[in-house]
């Protein structure tokens, strides 16, 4: 399929994002400037709508946000260019094959086996319906799901484009099957005694997740 065109304002920032990144991790800058490309041209893949490079950008400005707060946070934004690499909407296997993307990228720019080992992991944690690792069994993957998550706390406006575009990616799904599974995946979230795990998030986002999820279920009907 086609990438969609690129938007040169979001490649530009990507590319300043993995520029840093990579000279954080004692890489050459423009190491980072072709990751960058390499991944925008997989995140702007049919039949993405939200999973896309927007949402790409989205976190790594998150990760990039939360540095002086958030453990290994290279760590953290390595995984986060990576959780989405592989994305069909059909396929139950996208983390588990973006996760061995990472892997396999971090061995490739020379970087240790504990570092590719480690964003696998964090990788496969943004399987949020798979249960993905308990609560803090690695303080950096409360950090990569609580940024992948940052969508559901977004305002309203935001909230609903979101719901919007996961619609379109799942555009082969009969409407009363979307309503169904959308719904038990909205109460999955609401189920939580915490949708956020870091204090961070939870403080700024847990009550306007909430709502948008609630909100969301009334409009299904659920």
């Amino acid at each position: 399929m086609t990438p969609m065109p690129a938007d040169r304002s979001l490649v530009d920032e990507l590319h300043e994002h993995a520029r840093t990144l990579a000279g954080a991790l004692g890489l050459p800058r423009d190491t980072g400037t072709r990751m960058a490309d390499a991944l925008h041209r997989q995140y702007a893949q049919w039949p993405r709508r939200y999973h896309d490079a927007r949402h790409l950008l989205a976190c790594v400005r998150a990760a990039d946000g939360v540095r002086p707060i958030a453990p290994d946070a290279d760590t953290i934004a390595f995984a986060l260019w990576f959780h989405d690499a592989v994305y069909w909407p059909w396929r139950r296997d996208n983390e588990a094959r973006s996760a061995d993307q990472a892997r396999e990228a971090a061995r490739r720019l020379g970087l240790p086996a504990a570092f590719a080992a480690r964003v696998h992991a964090l990788v496969m944690a943004t399987a949020h319906l798979s249960g993905g690792p308990p609560a803090h069994a690695d303080p950096a993957a409360d950090w990569v799901v609580d940024i992948d998550l940052g969508i559901l706390g977004t305002p309203p406006e935001v909230y609903d484009r979101y719901e919007r575009d996961v619609r379109r990616e799942y555009f082969f799904v009969m409407p009363w099957a979307w309503r169904k599974g959308r719904a038990a995946v909205l109460r999955h979230f609401l189920d939580q005694p915490r949708i956020y795990r870091t204090a961070h998030f939870h403080g700024l986002l847990e009550g306007p997740a909430r709502a948008n999820l609630q909100r969301a279920l009334r409009a299904l009907g659920a």
